[in-house]
């Protein structure tokens, strides 16, 4: 469950200290604030990556999941669960 828990502060870690942007909400759209751009979307995949070891498909990437941290922190515990071989109840994407 811990692992739950510290998704939100690691990706709002990964924006401050990684991608060097400063995210005011959790919820905010990081697309209609214009903090999302095609290279900050690429590095922010690699950084997942690193981060929680996951292999993320662009296959199972939709735009909505990438749209605020908390969307992007539902992304990554779903994507941890398929990783780990449990349903991920509830998750649509």
């Amino acid at each position: 469950m811990s692992g739950e828990l510290d998704t939100l502060p690691k990706i709002t870690a990964i924006f401050r200290d990684k991608l060097e942007l400063d995210v005011l909400s959790p919820e905010t759209d990081l697309l209609k604030a214009g903090l999302m751009d095609s290279l900050t979307f690429v590095d922010l995949l690699v950084h997942l990556e690193q981060e929680f070891g996951l292999t993320i498909s662009i296959e199972n990437l939709d735009v909505e999941h990438v749209r605020s941290l908390t969307r992007i922190a539902d992304f990554v515990r779903s994507q941890r669960q398929i990783g780990s071989g449990t349903s991920p109840s509830g998750c649509q994407g």
